[in-house]
């Protein structure tokens, strides 16, 4: 039997049984999905009300980060999920399950440029990088957690992903020009204002436009990584663990 048809019957006997990890109403999942949205409403509201931007990015607000609009994002998932596992609504799960690639596709941006950067190119993250300054549990909260969480419920309380490359794509895109045009309305470059992270702050427009694309196509390209990865995490594990389950139900 190929790796594609043992995973597609093994998330059909996962889906289906009563003793399955990736049903709505997992006791486990929604739990996580609370303190998720705690941990995030938390560090949401100490980045935005606690943390003082610099000069040069106080006038265009916190809303420029890609952080703070992919936390929102990822925010909505958690609720989402949380209200359809205690409700046990298969609608909610079926909505969540549709937003979250999308989620994870943000997170996963923001963990993998923010983390190599602010360990070994803080330049690259900010201007002054001696005045660079968030709390620990802060930092945690918006550039970890969320990435982190996604992840579990993905690979080990979701069923797979249904949405197509080409939907994701096209999300991946509008996202991408929503962004760039979100940055040209709050950003007064005549008065001062600047890009907030410093890797965007290039002097002709073609360069941005360069590093949104590959940003874009990193974006895409880690979708279709993660799917990939999900085959092989359920086709490795899966079976294993319904046994297990059997024998603990």
């Amino acid at each position: 039997m190929s790796l594609e048809n043992k995973v597609k019957e093994t998330q059909t006997t996962t889906v289906t049984a009563p003793y399955s990890r990736r049903r709505v109403g997992n006791p486990l999942i929604t739990i996580i999905d609370l303190l998720s949205i705690l941990i995030g409403a938390y560090g949401a509201y100490t980045n935005i009300y606690t943390v003082e931007l610099p000069s040069h990015l106080a006038k265009a607000g916190h809303w420029q980060f890609l952080t703070n609009l992919s936390l929102v994002y990822s925010l909505v998932v958690f609720a989402i999920g949380f209200f359809a596992h205690i409700t046990k609504s298969k609608t909610l799960y079926q909505i969540k399950n549709n937003i979250h690639p999308i989620g994870l596709a943000l997170e996963l941006i923001v963990a993998g440029i923010y983390w190599p950067l602010r360990v070994f190119f803080l330049h690259l993250l900010t201007k002054d990088p001696s005045k660079f300054q968030v709390p620990l549990l802060t930092d945690l909260s918006i550039h970890l957690m969320p990435v982190v969480s996604l992840l579990v419920d993905y690979l080990v309380f979701m069923p797979k992903w249904t949405i197509s490359n080409n939907t994701a794509l096209s999300f991946m895109v509008v996202l991408t020009v929503f962004y760039w045009f979100l940055l040209e309305s709050l950003i007064d470059k005549e008065n001062g204002g600047s890009y907030p992270y410093q890797f965007m702050d290039v002097e002709k427009d073609f360069h941005r436009v360069l590093i949104f694309a590959i940003v874009a196509f990193v974006a895409y390209f880690q979708f279709l990584t993660m799917k990939r990865v999900y085959d092989w995490v359920v086709g490795a594990t899966e079976e294993a663990s319904i046994e297990i389950d059997k024998k603990l139900d």
